[in-house]
């Protein structure tokens, strides 16, 4: 009898590698989630409103897309790509269609 692995649900690919809210032996309240990207970054709307409103992830929270490997870590309420380099980051990852398109 085959062993079926787990699988995320479609388009839940970003999962939790870094919960800082985690303590010990404790699993934190997002560690292992997966996530999908329009839950990970907010609508950048024109107007005031979308602007205004905070990050509800913790600072430091890093997600890896379990397709690609890529991860991107918040940073002070902005998601910000994690570099292949020593993990540094460089440059704001902004939601726009040409991100969507490459993935």
């Amino acid at each position: 009898m085959a062993v079926r692995q787990w699988q995320p649900p479609p388009g839940y690919y970003w999962k939790v590698v870094v919960d800082p809210t985690r303590t010990g032996e404790e699993p934190g309240m997002f560690y292992g989630g997966h996530f999908r990207w329009s839950d990970i970054v907010l609508p950048s709307g024109c107007h005031r409103e979308a602007r205004r409103i905070p990050c509800p992830w913790p600072h430091g929270t890093v997600f890896e897309n379990v397709k690609t490997g890529e991860r991107v870590v918040i940073k002070r309420g902005k998601v910000v790509r994690e570099s292949k380099k020593g993990g540094q980051t460089h440059g704001r990852y902004a939601d726009s269609g040409q991100d969507r398109a490459r993935k």
